[in-house]
């Protein structure tokens, strides 16, 4: 029984990696296009909000959650009920489907995902990157583009994991 087990796990360590779906994108289950009332049902009231504007217009309410744990969302136009546009954790705790977390090596996110883009610049010289982010594009027809974004320090580490659909940068 051991060694069919053992088998399993080597197995499932040794996968190739793939393409990251709009499935994976999410962050301790949440993603963009979740409405706030699901975000409040799972994670009740924020411990801090604020509204983002433009000129006199209220655009984005910007909820905070916990230790590093951020969620936007789309308020143009008066929203009743709006749609998450950007999540952003710095939080360890906080784990994409894959097992993904702040802390992790962006080597070992390239390890189960074969579509992470590197950074546009690197120093060869010192072997290190200079851009701080990795990066990867994802979509299918029914919950749009996510675009997951991996800040990394200077060592590879993952500092941060920004999530985002197509309108949600700023």
């Amino acid at each position: 029984m051991t060694a069919v087990v053992m088998a399993l796990f080597m197995g499932t360590a040794l996968a190739a990696p793939r393409a990251m779906t709009v499935d994976d994108a999410v962050i301790a289950g949440i993603t963009p296009g979740n409405d706030l009332s699901y975000v409040r049902s799972i994670y009740g009231e924020p411990d801090g909000e604020k509204t983002k504007r433009t000129g006199n217009y209220p655009t984005h309410l910007v909820d905070y959650y916990g230790e590093g744990f951020v969620i936007t969302y789309d308020i143009f136009g008066g929203a009743q009920n709006p749609l998450i546009q950007s999540i952003e954790t710095t939080n360890a705790a906080l784990v994409m489907p894959s097992g993904i977390h702040v802390g992790m090596k962006i080597a070992e996110v390239q390890q189960i995902f074969s579509d992470i883009q590197e950074p546009f610049r690197r120093d060869e010289k010192n072997n290190q990157y200079t851009s701080p982010r990795f990066y990867v594009e994802v979509s299918d027809e029914k919950k749009g583009i996510r675009t997951v974004v991996f800040d990394v320090d200077k060592k590879g580490v993952i500092q941060k994991i920004f999530i985002y659909d197509q309108y949600g940068i700023d």
